[in-house]
C-alpha cells in the first residue's frame, strides 16, 4: 500500500505473550511506514498513518 509516495507496511500484530490458560487475545491491524532517515513509524489506524505521512512525519503527543 502506498500513500503520497510512501509505502505503508500493513502488519497483524499477535502480541507478545501467550495466556496460560483461556482464549488467545485477538490480534490486531498495525500501520507502518518509514520517514526520509529509514526510521519506522507505527500506527493504529490507517488514516492516522495517512495524517503522519501528510505531516512529513511530525505527529502532535496529544493527536497519538
Amino acid at each position: 500500500m502506498e500513500h503520497n509516495g510512501i509505502a505503508i507496511e500493513i502488519y497483524q500484530h499477535h502480541g507478545y505473550s501467550i495466556p496460560d490458560r483461556g482464549p488467545l487475545p485477538p490480534s490486531r491491524i498495525l500501520y507502518a511506514a518509514r520517514d526520509l532517515n529509514d526510521e519506522r513509524h507505527w500506527r493504529a489506524s490507517l488514516g492516522e498513518i495517512q495524517s503522519l505521512i501528510d505531516h512529513n512525519f511530525v505527529s502532535s503527543s496529544a493527536n497519538y
